[in-house]
């Protein structure tokens, strides 16, 4: 289901995209810049799917970010621990390769971005 930047063909994607950069989660939303080398992406073809699986890790518990699969959206650490640590726990279908993924996310950036289409 995930594919990195070196196996997408063509442009419909859904991207997971490293937070590199520290500060105010608005003026940092302002910075991303699509198709990120160290990307990870969902084809549009496998959207329901995707959905499907992954699409109660994204939302937001508390309700008060909601969660917006054509938009920009932020994960910091705290969020993205918490989504690993499930996903590792029920092991989804690719779990593997978005838990190396997020992995990283914790330990080198500052989270990441879900960025719709």
């Amino acid at each position: 289901m995930f594919v990195f930047s070196s196996g997408r063909k063509g442009t419909a994607y859904f991207e997971f995209q490293y937070c590199k950069k520290q500060g105010v989660q608005r003026l940092l939303q302002r910075r991303c810049k699509f198709w990120a080398p160290d990307s990870l992406f969902v084809s549009l073809d496998d959207e329901t799917r995707f959905f499907a699986v992954y699409g109660k890790y994204l939302e937001t518990p508390d309700g008060r970010n909601a969660f917006d699969p054509f938009g920009i959206n932020y994960y910091s650490k705290e969020k993205t621990r918490n989504i690993l640590k499930i996903v590792t726990e029920e092991k989804p279908a690719d779990w593997e390769t978005l838990s190396q993924w997020l992995e990283k996310a914790i330990g080198d950036y500052n989270g990441f971005y879900f960025l719709g289409m």
